[in-house]
């Protein structure tokens, strides 16, 4: 991270990294979202919990399981779990080892109902908090959105309340509804190829999505070597394990023990 960004994601929880994807990368994506997209069901209404200035006429849609699409279609996504745009803004915040959590997509069309705002620095969740000590920022959960559609003022999709990933009190129903205090609440726009890199405990959610043209974004979530939301039992590698490349099997791992090398910043798995 430059500095800028550090100072940013501190302060409002999230930065945006223009330009992350080529225009060859987003082709690639696009075109494999394109393939799949019959297999995207759109999911009911339940997202806005019942709030009408998020409901919709339904849901968004889901990209499902990704990383099990057929060759050549998933190898832009799997390509982007490392992508050289993330790696080091990923380190900066979850160390060195951090691993893959999940990695999904989102569609929206025209009418799409939005999504309840959620997470906060208040409760304390400990696979999600954000913590500062000694000049280092630590995650919990960290997540990237990666815009393969641009996304206008006014379009909807995703939004989030700037600093409250350091709230220290509970947020009030109706301002997680979107009911009350609509003006703190911001939609981040994008160009596609850009990436939203955001912490979990974070307020956000998705407005009503209003634009022509449909959103789409790959979600990936991250979280420190030592921390696991998704791993339950004893760890089994994915069937597609042994067609990553070293890169990408390194995050996908169970979550493990990590220790600084003697004389050095650097860190070993043990």
């Amino acid at each position: 991270m430059t500095e800028s960004e550090k100072y940013l994601f501190d302060v409002h929880g999230y930065i945006i990294v223009k330009g992350a994807l080529s225009a060859e990368e987003i082709a690639a994506a696009n075109a494999a979202v394109d393939h799949y997209s019959d297999q995207m069901p759109a999911r009911g209404t339940d997202l806005t919990n019942r709030s009408s200035t998020l409901a919709g006429t339904f849901g968004r849609g889901d990209m499902g399981s990704l990383l099990l699409w057929d060759k050549p279609y998933v190898d832009v996504i799997r390509n982007m779990m490392v992508h050289p745009s993330f790696v080091s803004r990923l380190e900066a915040v979850l160390g060195k080892g951090f691993r893959l959590e999940g990695l999904g997509g989102i569609t929206m069309d025209k009418g799409a109902g939005g999504f309840w705002f959620h997470e906060g620095g208040e409760p304390i969740d400990p696979s999600r908090a954000y913590l500062y000590r000694n000049g280092q920022m630590y995650c919990g959960m960290t997540n990237i959105a990666v815009q393969l559609a641009d996304v206008g003022p006014g379009d909807g999709g995703f939004a989030c309340l700037p600093g409250s990933h350091k709230a220290n009190f509970p947020c009030p129903d109706d301002i997680r509804l979107y009911e009350a205090h609509q003006d703190r609440i911001v939609q981040i726009t994008a160009e596609a190829g850009d990436a939203l890199i955001f912490t979990e405990s974070l307020m956000h959610g998705a407005l009503p999505w209003t634009a022509d043209h449909q959103r789409r974004t790959i979600l990936m979530r991250y979280n420190a070597g030592t921390i696991g939301e998704s791993v339950t039992g004893t760890y089994t590698p994915p069937p597609y394990f042994d067609e990553l490349t070293n890169e990408q099997k390194a995050v996908i791992s169970a979550p493990h023990y990590r220790q600084p090398d003697k004389g050095s910043n650097l860190y070993r798995t043990q």
